[in-house]
Formats: structure tokens, C-alpha cells, sequence
């Protein structure tokens, strides 16, 4: 997430935030501190959760986590909950049409800056999961302009992104309730976050209030779609996902459905379709993965199925998020996934938009 103008971001800081990146160190949103931290806590269907230390139904420990046993897991489900219902994140779009001003989008992006390939943001993120027994505990926003309606199901070792946009997400077992944040801290038992939100995992992806960041800046859901260890254990990736562009490239306050805010970055290009928010995009059937290795051709086969939303912004552009397993090992094949650096804007379509809304107050 990019930094938001005005009383947007908080806490700028002193120092960037560094990411492993295909063997290198990169810099990473290197001026914003403030992201909503989504908890996300799916139901357990076999095994129990305990608050502090998952009883996870497989086993995985540096290089066997790849080939460890693990139960078989259904593509639209994440331990029991479903992943969203029909809608948003799951619907196929292999034969939704393409917008009249689609070229115009993605030459109004490039134009911007972003012309790189895409990239595999890996090792920094993980679902916690939490069961009846988690304590709940209220969420202390650290603005006053963001509120945390409901508590959140938090255990005391639960795990925050360390990078600076300090996500965090429960996926809550028995009820399959998804909790996000953005900014997330965890201190002397208090739990805080800038921003965030929270679904019911067995129903569809309902979005935010126009003006309501969620975890991302686009009030989408981080867990939604990011691309998870179990996405691929079970064969396919069944959903759309989340594109992190690179900051000034897109819409400064324009949104569609199913977003409802955005970075609040003034755009940095000179065409007059700047993309919106919420937009998606959908890979080209054509684009030819041959040769690549099976963790990079999964996530193009849903670029074409399912499409990327534009869900946030960053200083690289062009990031995809991937989860760590649930026992919080990173088993992805960084060699595998380098191979999406082919892939840039330029083997996109846009597909139609919807009613393109405006942030309220701008």
C-alpha cells in the first residue's frame, strides 16, 4: 500500500523496509508505516487450533514441508470454511468482456512507470488460525478515523507481517470468520491496527463502504486474494487475485466495485484513464507458459481463469501476495516463481469496468 495523502498515513519512517526478493534485497514501501491488518481465521473442519499453537493437519519443517503428507484440500475451501462464497473472488471471467478503453488503461499505467513484470512477494505473510478457545480481545485503532467494530480473535503468538505494512489475518475455525488488519501491533497484550476489516467466509465477498480501506488500500481482502500453500496443494488456484501496482500509476481517488477506497496517491502519468481501483484484468489466453515450472503456470492459469484485481500499491510494482504454510514455513520455489517476471501489463486485458465511484470528500 502506497502512502495516503492528508491524514492517511501515520508514523512515516526512518528507515526502508527490505525484502528478500529471488536471492536479492529490495526496498519496499519505503514511506508508509499504517496498512490494516486482516485477521483471518477459517474454520477447521479436521483438526483442532489450539489459541497459541495450531495442531495442524500436516506436518512441514524446512525442505520437507514441499513433500510432506497433507490432506487433500478442496480449491474453493481453507480448512474447512469455504474461501468467500460465489462472487468476487471466485468467479470465472474467461468470457467476460473486455472494456472499450482497455488499451487505454493499460497505456495510462505503463505510462506512469509501471512496465516491469510481475513478482512473487513471498515469505512475509501468514494466516493465523484460531478456534473457540481463542481469547477475543478489542482492537485499539491507532487513528481515529478507522474503527474496528468487532474484537478479534487473538492469540499471544499470533503472527504479524514484520515489514511495514504489519498485516495480520485470523481465519476464526467453527464459524469461518475472517479477520484482516493493516499497522497491526501486539504489546503488552493490547492489540491495536490502523485499519481493517472482517467477512463471513461462508457467504460472498460483501464490499466496504465507499472510503473504507480494509487491510489494502482498495477495502478488498488481502486473504481473498492472495495466493496460499494450500491454493497449490490442492492443484489449483481457484480465485482471483490481489495486484499490487506500483505507486502514482493508477486512479488518485477513483474506485469500482468491488473496492471502496484507494492509496490516495496523486498519479504520476498524463493520460486521462487512470485506472481505477477495483479494477480487474485478465491475462490473455495466448500468453505461452511452456517450459515454466508448475508454481508459476498455477498462478498464470488463474490470471486467465480468474483475473487480478488492482488492490493497492507499492514503490517495486507488479506484486503478487503469497502466504507462508499454516505452520509458518515459506515453501515456495522463489526459481519457479521468477518465471512471472515475464508477464507484464502489456499481456493484460481490462475487463469492462463498472460504474467508475469516486472516494466521498473528493
Amino acid at each position: 500500500m502506497g502512502l495516503k495523502y492528508q491524514r492517511r498515513y501515520i508514523d512515516i519512517p526512518t528507515e526502508f523496509d527490505r525484502v528478500t526478493l529471488y536471492g536479492r534485497v529490495s526496498v519496499r514501501n519505503p514511506s508508509r508505516v499504517g496498512r490494516l491488518v486482516w485477521l483471518a481465521v477459517p474454520a477447521l473442519a479436521a483438526c483442532s487450533v489450539a489459541s497459541n499453537s495450531p495442531s495442524l493437519p500436516f506436518t512441514a519443517n524446512g525442505g520437507t514441508a514441499r513433500t510432506a503428507s497433507i490432506a487433500r484440500i478442496h480449491p474453493l475451501s481453507y480448512y474447512g470454511c469455504p474461501a468467500f462464497g460465489p462472487g468476487a473472488y471466485n468467479e470465472v471471467v474467461t468470457g467476460t468482456a473486455i472494456d472499450r478503453n482497455s488499451a487505454s488503461y493499460i497505456k495510462s499505467v505503463i505510462g506512469a512507470g509501471d512496465g516491469g513484470g510481475f513478482y512473487a512477494a513471498t515469505g512475509a505473510e501468514k494466516v493465523n488460525l484460531a478456534d473457540r478457545r481463542t481469547p477475543r480481545r478489542t482492537v485499539h485503532p491507532r487513528v481515529k478515523y478507522h474503527k474496528f467494530p468487532v474484537p478479534y480473535p487473538w492469540g499471544t503468538s499470533f503472527y504479524i507481517e514484520p515489514l511495514r505494512d504489519e498485516h495480520a489475518m485470523v481465519v476464526l475455525t467453527g464459524t469461518c470468520h475472517l479477520y484482516e488488519s493493516y499497522g497491526t501491533t501486539f504489546q503488552q497484550s493490547i492489540l491495536s491496527g490502523y485499519s481493517g476489516a472482517n467477512w463471513d467466509l461462508s457467504k460472498s465477498f460483501v464490499p466496504l463502504p465507499p472510503g473504507s480501506p480494509s487491510s489494502m488500500a482498495s477495502g478488498l481482502s488481502l486473504f481473498a486474494g492472495m495466493v496460499r500453500w494450500e491454493d497449490y496443494q490442492s492443484g489449483t488456484i481457484a480465485h482471483a487475485l490481489n495486484w499490487s501496482g506500483l505507486a502514482g500509476s493508477a486512479a488518485q481517488f477513483k474506485f469500482v466495485r468491488p473496492a471502496s477506497d484507494t492509496d490516495w496517491l496523486p498519479y504520476q502519468g498524463k493520460s486521462s484513464y487512470q485506472m481505477p481501483y477495483g479494477a480487474r484484468l485478465r491475462l490473455r489466453a495466448s500468453f505461452d507458459t511452456t517450459g515454466w515450472g508448475p508454481e508459476a503456470t498455477m498462478v498464470a492459469t488463474a490470471m486467465k481463469a480468474y483475473g487480478v484485481y488492482l488492490s493497492d500499491t507499492n514503490s517495486m510494482g507488479n506484486e503478487l501476495y503469497f502466504a507462508n504454510a499454516a505452520d509458518g514455513t515459506n515453501p515456495w520455489d522463489t526459481e519457479d516463481l521468477s518465471s512471472l517476471s515475464l508477464i507484464t501489463l502489456r499481456d493484460f486485458d481490462v475487463l469492462k469496468l463498472k460504474k467508475i465511484q469516486t472516494v466521498p470528500g473528493h
